[in-house]
Order: C-alpha cells, then structure tokens, then sequence
C-alpha cells in the first residue's frame, strides 16, 4: 500500500504541490493487493495514486476520483522516485497539461522501473519501502457542453415575456444535456451537472435574461441574455466561486473573462449578463458552452466581541459555519465564537485587541479527530 505521510505547497505561480508517499513492500510482492492510495485534494478535484505490477517491471498512474461526462482536468505532473543514497540518481517522469477525462481517468507509465531496480540501486530501505514524491501543479479544470436549440425558440423571440426567476440550485437533478424548458420569454437552457471543489453545479442560460436586470418584456428585452453557475449541493456554506465562460464559436464566440461570483445558501449567484442576443450565438441550431472552473471556496461570517469594548465586528471565515448563539455570545465580549467546518469539525475564534494591531487566534478544538502521526 502507499501512504501519503508528507505534503508541501509552494507558492509559485504554479501552486506546485508536492505528496510524498511511503510505498510498502506490498507493492510489489503481494500482486493481488489493492495498492491504491487514499484519496487527496488538489486544484479543487479528488486524486490518488496507484501501481501496476509484474514480476520484472513497476508502473505508477495519478488517478482523477471525481470525473464527470463533459469534463477535463489538465495537469502539469511528476513522479519521483527518492533514492536513498543521492538525489542525483532519483528516477523520476513527467507530463505537461496532461489531460484527464471520464474515459481516461488514470495517466502515469507502465515501465516505471524494473522490480529489481528498486533493490539494487538503493530505492527500499531494509524494511522493502521506498518513497515516491508527487508534483502536481498547473491544474486546469474545463467543462463544455452545447445547447440544441429547437425551432420552436425562434418562432418563439418576439412573443410577448413574463416575468422569469432563473435556476433554483436546490434542484433534485439537472436537465439532460442541452436540454431546453419553458416557454417564451421563460425558456431556459440547462447542462448536465458536474463536480468541482467538493460540489455539485451545472450551467444555465436564459436566453431572454431577466426582468429583475431590464430583460424578460418589451422593446429590445432579447438584448441581453443571462448566464449562471449553479451550486447543486452543499448548502450549509455560501461559496465564493470564480470562473470563466465562453459561448458561441469563431465569430460568435463570446468570452466572459473572469468571473468572481458568490454562490448563496440556496447555491444561487449573481451570474453573467451580456448585451447580446441568444440568436447571434447560435450556430448550425447549437450554442456551445466553454467553461473554465477556477477556484471554489466555502465562506461563512460570524461576529467576534473586541477586549477593547462593547460591540461586535463582522468576521469573513473561509469554510466555516457560526454555531447558533456565537455571534449573540460573543458580541461585547472577549468570549471566544465557535464555528464548524464543512466535516462537522468544531473550531473557535477569539480576537485580542491588546497590542497596536489586532490578532485573531483560530483553534481547532476536534483534534482529537485527527489520529496520531496524521495531518488535517
């Protein structure tokens, strides 16, 4: 088996991270073992990693946990094997912007190195183990999807509108894909749902916009479309999300540029609300829908009491949510306000106003939770 025992993230433009695992003798005595590893988070997707065995040759893949149809994750990666004499002989083999999809979830090689390399060269200790040392950096995640749009819709453009209330993200499931509903002004176009970050989302567009930002009625309402991402599951957390969309092709193409968006406790957000007419995007009866996923992050407020005085000062926390009470215990006072994150984890944050500058001291009161020798 392989455990992962050690993990470092550097701060570079590639946000590298670097898993180091130790690989037990198993590996490559024991052929019918399950060898792979635990999962582990990185550019907001589930990974592992696992090995294939023969008698004379060993080979490594990284294994994406989460595919979903419609979607790929390109990776920059290495794998190093650690030799235990000199890091000059490491033997090591990368890839750049490798692609994973749900037909291809595991990249590596399958001739990593032969069996008996391992013993001669000084890769195993005396216990059989060796350490293997993953790279991963320059994650990319992008889902596409195209929207068939019926005849009917163009029949359908200068009908009279109704008011219209976009996409709940509280929905049971997402429509199929391109998967047109509603009538008139309040057609709706939906994708297949697809995981990112630790959630459920799809993409919706409302080809006449909404009433709520000028759109949904009168002269010149097919003016403006409206585009959203919408949050599936997860709704503990608000959710801080960034992306980008592009929609059409070639001289139809239209591109978002970044996004920064937040995702509601409904899973709602502000969405994307370009002047243009849905018909001008359409291509051949298709509208295709490019989205690049950036970054998605739970966010959640409570109010910490000052030692300075009286009063309560709102607190952004990432990933955690206030307990009910704290916000009422804590204002006025130094007492510190317990929140949870996402795993139902209990923490507490205190302010201390004593010095010039204030502090904020976090603690992670179910350490307990964590088993000896690991990492949360």
């Amino acid at each position: 088996m392989s455990l992962l025992f050690r993990f470092a993230k550097l701060h570079d433009r590639a946000n590298t991270h670097v898993f180091t695992f130790v690989v037990t003798k198993s590996v490559t005595r024991d052929l019918e073992r399950d060898v792979t590893s635990k999962e582990f988070a990185c550019g907001f997707q589930r990974w592992a990693i696992t090995f294939s065995r023969t008698d004379k040759v060993l080979g490594v893949y990284l294994v994406w946990r989460n595919p979903s149809e419609g979607m790929r994750v390109y990776v920059d990666f290495t794998f190093t094997l650690l030799n235990r004499e000199h890091f000059s002989v490491n033997e090591a083999f990368s890839g750049k912007q490798v692609k994973f999809s749900a037909d291809a979830p595991a990249q590596g090689n399958r001739n990593y190195i032969p069996v008996s390399d391992l013993y001669a060269r000084n890769f195993t200790d005396t216990n059989g183990e060796f350490q293997l040392e993953l790279t991963m950096g320059h994650v990319r995640t992008v889902f596409d999807t195209e929207f068939r749009v019926p005849q009917s819709f163009f029949s359908s453009l200068h009908s009279s509108h109704h008011r219209h209330r976009h996409h709940h993200g509280g929905s049971a499931a997402a429509a199929a894909p391109g998967s047109c509903s509603g009538k008139g002004s309040q057609q709706k176009f939906e994708s297949t749902y697809f995981t990112f970050g630790g959630f459920d989302w799809n993409v919706s567009v409302l080809p006449h916009g909404t009433k709520e930002l000028g759109s949904g009625g009168g002269a010149g309402a097919e003016s403006r479309i409206s585009v959203y991402l919408n949050r599936l599951t997860g709704f503990d957390h608000q959710c801080r999300v960034r992306y980008n969309v592009v929609l059409g092709e070639g001289e139809r193409r239209l591109d978002s540029g970044i996004v920064d968006d937040i995702s509601d406790s409904d899973g709602k957000g502000y969405g994307w609300h370009p002047r243009v007419r849905f018909s001008d995007l359409v291509y051949k009866g298709v509208v295709r829908v490019h989205l690049e996923m950036l970054l998605a992050n739970t966010l959640s407020e409570l109010c910490l009491g000052t030692t300075a005085g009286p009063g309560a000062s709102p607190v952004g926390v990432a990933g955690v949510m206030p307990s009910v009470g704290a916000a009422a215990a804590a204002a006025g006072s130094a007492a510190p306000a317990q929140c949870y994150d996402r795993d139902k984890q209990a923490w507490t944050l205190r302010s201390d106003c004593h010095s010039d500058t204030v502090r904020l001291h976090m603690v992670y009161k179910d350490i307990h939770n964590v088993p000896r020798n690991h990492l949360r």
